[in-house]
This record gives C-alpha cells, structure tokens and sequence, in this order.
C-alpha cells in the first residue's frame, strides 16, 4: 500500500511539473550562430566552344567545407530576419563529359551569402524547427588560372529556401541544424590557347550545416 501511495504522488507530481517543462521560455531577441557547413554545387549548364554548344561537354567541382556565420533578430515573436555568410571556399573548374581529358582549367574562390526570413511557430520550445526563404548571392573573391587563361567566374544570385531546427540547452545557447538550397547560375569562360570556352553554369548550391547558437 506504501508503494502504491508513493507511485501515485509520483505520478501526481510529474504530471503537475509537465506542462511547466513544455511551456515555451522567454529568450533573447538577438542571436549569432557558428557551425560547420558542407557546399555542393549543382555542376550542370550549357558549355559552349567557339559560341557552338557542345551538348555532351559539362564540368565538375567537389564539395567543400567551410565555417559558417549567422546573426539574427526577431523582428515578431515568431519571425526572425538572418544574415549568413561561409568562409571562402577555393574549388577547381574540371571539364567533365566530352572535354573530360582537359586538366583543370582553374580555381575560384568563393563565399555564399544569404539573407533570409524565418518562421519559428515553436520559439522557446526544447527543439524549435524552422522554414524561411530569402535571396542568396555567391561572390567569387578571387580567379587562378591553370590549364586555361583568363578564366571568369561572375558573381551570382538567385532565391534561397531555408529549413532547420535549434536544439535548446539553456536560455540563451543551443545547438543547431540547417539546410539551404539556393537557384541561381553564373556566367564563365576561359581561353585554350585559340579556343575559346564560355558556360552558363547552374550552380544551385546545397548548403547542409550544424553548429553552436548563442542568443543575447
């Protein structure tokens, strides 16, 4: 009988502090986030040699990864406005397909920058997910030539959705997870010897991240 009252006022006890567990926690507006991120380009587009195009020529570049910075600011209770950027990521430009016997025609150096407004209908939850879209714009810092001369790789920019979730470990930090897929393409070109080579190339990055958050 002991044992029974004991596991009822247990029971009664957990029931009353569950609602307080789940009840959202009031948190900071502000917040910066740092994290981990993985970039793949899409790799497709037209490639032209000479202004004819070559349907069976296409290009390659691998994943890179980089850092990631983020800082936000809920402008409503549930809405927030996020400026992201990653560190510069340095990728070669291999010919792929017909021209797959061409060495590297160079490397660029890039950073992809995203502006975004997110929803968060769980803000102050244990986990909070989260939807968002904005515009996205990939600069290229620098250009090296290899195999070919004067390459050109122009900057980008397109729409961005954002999706995700924020782990809480306190009021003020957690831990999170994001992915971004961003449309846009950009036009390249370089010189082989008297050759001239020109892409449209659709770059649609896939951006995956985790991290660290802190809110203040």
């Amino acid at each position: 009988m002991k044992h029974r009252v004991s596991i009822i006022a247990m029971l009664t006890a957990l029931s009353w502090a569950g609602p307080s567990i789940a009840q959202p926690v009031a948190q900071p507006d502000a917040f910066a986030r740092l994290g981990i991120a993985r970039i793949k380009l899409a790799d497709e587009g037209k490639i032209f040699l000479n202004g004819t195009r070559d349907p069976a020529a296409g290009y390659t570049t691998p994943e890179k990864w980089v850092a990631n910075i983020e800082l936000g600011y809920f402008v409503l209770d549930t809405v927030a406005i996020q400026f992201a950027g990653t560190t510069p990521a340095t990728t070669p430009n291999k010919p792929a397909g017909s021209l797959e016997a061409v060495p590297n025609l160079g490397n660029d150096k890039f950073s992809i920058f995203t502006l975004t407004g997110t929803y968060h209908p769980l803000r102050g939850g244990p986990v909070s997910p989260y939807v968002g879209a904005g515009v996205a714009l990939q600069h290229v810092w620098s250009l090296e030539d290899e195999f070919a001369s004067n390459l050109q790789v122009d900057d980008a920019w397109g729409p961005v959705v954002q999706a995700g979730a924020e782990v809480a470990i306190s009021d003020r930090f957690g831990i999170y997870v994001d992915v971004k897929k961003a449309f846009y393409k950009a036009d390249a070109s370089a010189d082989i010897g008297p050759n001239r080579i020109t892409a449209v190339a659709e770059l649609d990055p896939l951006i995956l991240q985790a991290g660290a958050l802190v809110r203040f």
